[in-house]
């Protein structure tokens, strides 16, 4: 089947939007597309929502009201922050919070959400401000598909605020302001041109059409929800347009065509939105039925057309070669704990980079894991152990990725960043392949059924901290879903930790020792489901959503065991083991970091 291309560029433009971290605080209430601004790159290992600087005190109150789950006590924080903060320059977010939070949590609360919309509305100093929150508002009731007639009025509203003319002339005028307070601090003279001069008009006009064509594509999308097709089918297609870039508009034309018949063009914009991570939930049920229509009534097949257009369209951008290893080979494997989130764009370029690291070094050089986190969106691998593990490693953004206990620098990226990521994380890697092991691991693991069974010993071990601890990993090798950042596989999955309160087996000094680790991988699943349902159910960061897949199930024939010992103290690693489980092949014991399948 033929795919549309902008598939690619759909998937590339998700990528970079981001900066080179998302940090782990809550995000913002963000303006939509058209209003945001480019955001400060952050270091992954030490980001702050100030990059280094010390947090302002109302950001920091704003910070903590947005983290609250409960409804009522967040708005009561936002309140309160408006009142403690009159003059702060974030007032309208925390007002489209609280507008969103009532929206999503009290969606009987109608009287009040016009209310609270009204008055975001009418405090816009301007035109252009006034049309810019009515954007925001009418978004905001078309997520929460919420009075949707008053979400058309704001979204009209919008959109007619949009001048080219009064356009280019503001944003003209903010970089000259940006300019001239910079060149008043010394510093660089702007952010929005080279030398910090303004962009061109024709950039500006670009800019201009596309942040036009997002509010007319958010009207499209209300007008279908209305029912309105023939005005849903203009403007969604004039939205399309001038930037296909939009899986919400994609998706909503591939539900238009199906509601007209046209089932090869609706599966075309639907596998399309569907890949992007981003396409409504609408349009995901929709690309199931108009499949299941066209396949004899079932929708078997369709993971595996999606798998294939994804493989076909985004192979990894870095091609490496096999690693060699030299006369300076110990007998170490590597271990690289990667913190990631499958709704985070800047973790495309890292994630891809470890994906081409392990297809240049096997498994008895070097073993990869992933802990998955809910930054900045809900992530459906997360679970307590890796959001354990960041807290360990003082994750305040993703990507963050340590080799052998050691966090590097740097941050991440889109997929055009996977060469430069891969080039950084290359050097400490085959450092690490050429220092020698600190500590000598046996393991035997086996898996029958619904149990895995796990014994590594212990000895050799050259360090005498008090600190010591040996950990053991459960790791599905890969899971397939499409999460908002574009990414669709995500391999080396940990979804287990072992020993007391899954915080591995403390190791006295200088004494050889066994343990034993053993999962029955029914309460496992059992146990990632239920932290999916509670953290659904309490809501991401104040507000209610939806996991479109929940990945709890475990496959019992996709499974690895990573073991390795580790000083708590310093975070440095001495050694690991990675064991590749099937069972229906015996397993044969893996001695220090050989035999690996």
């Amino acid at each position: 089947m033929k795919l549309p291309t902008v598939l690619s560029a759909i998937l590339l433009a998700l990528a970079i939007s981001a900066a080179n971290a998302q940090t782990t605080e809550p995000d913002k209430a963000a303006p939509p597309a058209d209003q945001a601004k480019p955001a400060t790159p952050a270091n992954p290992a030490t980001a702050t929502q100030t990059t280094g600087r010390e947090t302002a005190p109302d950001a920091k109150a704003l910070t903590d009201a947005s983290r609250i789950n409960d409804p009522v006590k967040k708005i009561e924080a936002l309140e309160k922050f408006k009142k403690d903060f009159p003059t702060s320059a974030s007032l309208t977010t925390a007002d489209m919070d609280i507008l969103s939070t009532v929206a999503s949590r009290m969606p009987d609360q109608k009287a009040r959400v016009q209310t609270l919309a009204k008055s975001i509305y009418s405090g816009g100093k301007d035109k252009q401000e006034k049309g810019s929150r009515a954007g925001r508002i009418a978004e905001t009731l078309l997520t929460n598909n919420l009075l949707l007639k008053d979400a058309e009025k704001y979204a009209k509203t919008s959109l007619a605020a949009m001048d080219q003319t009064e356009y280019l002339a503001d944003q003209k005028a903010q970089f000259a302001k940006r300019a001239a307070n910079s060149a008043g601090r010394g510093g660089d003279s702007g952010r929005g041109g080279r030398g910090g001069q303004s962009p061109s008009d024709e950039e500006l006009i670009k800019r201009f059409k596309q942040n036009r064509a997002t509010r007319v594509g958010t009207l499209g999308r209300i007008e279908f929800k209305l029912g309105k097709t023939s005005a849903a089918q203009k403007l969604l297609d004039e939205s399309y347009g001038v930037n296909p870039d939009q899986p919400a508009v994609l998706g909503t034309l591939g539900e238009l065509a199906a509601k007209q018949g046209d089932n090869p063009k609706a599966l075309d914009h639907l596998i399309t939105a569907k890949l992007s991570g981003k396409a409504p939930p609408s349009a995901n049920l929709a690309l199931v039925a108009v499949y299941s229509k066209t396949h004899n009534g079932s929708p078997a097949g369709l993971d595996a057309l999606l798998d294939a257009e994804y493989h076909k369209r985004f192979p990894n951008p870095v091609h490496v070669e096999a690693y060699k290893p030299t006369e300076k080979r110990s007998d170490r494997l590597v271990l690289a704990e990667v913190f990631t989130g499958s709704g985070c764009p800047p973790c495309v370029g890292a994630d891809l980079a470890f994906e081409a690291a392990m297809e240049r070094y096997p498994r008895k050089d070097l073993a990869v894991v992933m802990y998955h986190l809910h930054v900045p969106q809900p992530d459906p691998m997360t679970n307590p152990d890796t959001q354990a593990r960041s807290k360990y490693y003082n994750v305040t953004g993703v990507p963050t990725y340590a080799v052998d206990g050691k966090t590097l620098g740097g941050g991440g990226g889109g997929r055009e960043g996977t060469k430069g990521i891969f080039d950084r994380i290359q050097t400490p890697i085959e450092k690490g392949l050429e220092t020698a092991a600190e500590a000598r691991l046996t393991v035997n693991a086996s898996a029958s059924g619904n149990s895995v069974n796990v014994t590594a010993a212990v000895d050799d071990v050259k360090s005498d901290s008090k600190d010591l601890k040996l950990h053991i990993l459960l790791i599905e090798k890969e899971l397939t879903y499409s999460g908002e950042n574009g990414i669709r596989f995500h391999p080396m999955v940990v979804r287990a930790m072992g020993g007391k309160d899954d915080d591995g087996f403390a190791l006295a000094p200088g004494t050889a020792a066994s343990f034993n680790q053993a999962w029955d991988l029914d309460k496992v699943s059992a146990g990632l489901k239920a932290h999916l349902d509670d953290y659904e159910a309490t809501g991401h960061r104040g507000n209610a959503f939806k996991f479109s897949e929940k990945k709890y199930q475990i496959d019992r024939g996709d499974l690895a065991i990573v073991v390795f010992v580790q000083d708590a103290k310093t975070r440095h690693i001495l050694q690991s083991v990675f064991v590749d489980l099937n069972p229906s092949v015996p397993h044969v014991p893996t001695d220090n970091a050989s035999g690996s399948k």
